[in-house]
């Protein structure tokens, strides 16, 4: 890697109820760490701590389902690892993508019925 400043490739997903996975990535300017944004993540009262969620239209992201929806689909998805990478295409800086969840969770996330189907 050269000397100038990293950016950080973020990959993220989504999971349908029968635990198939849609995967996806995209790059900020900068360094960006999980624990940047655990504080704005979504964690159900219904299941373990260790999981947490994010929905991808409220932060600028795309939803990763590429295939029909269905009644047991939600919007519900995972950030799964943060990368330092080369990569000079950004969405957006870290800065702004923190902003951006925090803005998403200070307004709610808008969750709607998820949490009875868990």
């Amino acid at each position: 890697m050269s000397d100038t400043m990293t950016n950080t490739e973020i990959t993220y997903l989504y999971r349908d109820p029968s635990n198939w996975k849609f995967w996806g990535t995209f790059v900020v300017e900068g360094k960006l760490l999980l624990a940047d944004l655990q504080p704005y993540l979504i964690r159900s009262p219904l299941m373990p701590s260790d999981l947490e969620w994010f929905k991808p239209d409220m932060v600028g992201l795309k939803h990763l389902l590429t295939e029909t929806w269905d009644s047991e689909d939600d919007d519900m998805h995972e950030l799964h690892e943060f990368a330092p990478t080369d990569v000079q295409t950004s969405v957006c800086t870290a800065d702004d993508f923190v902003r951006r969840f925090a803005a998403a969770s200070r307004r709610g996330w808008d969750i709607g019925t998820i949490w009875p189907k868990l």
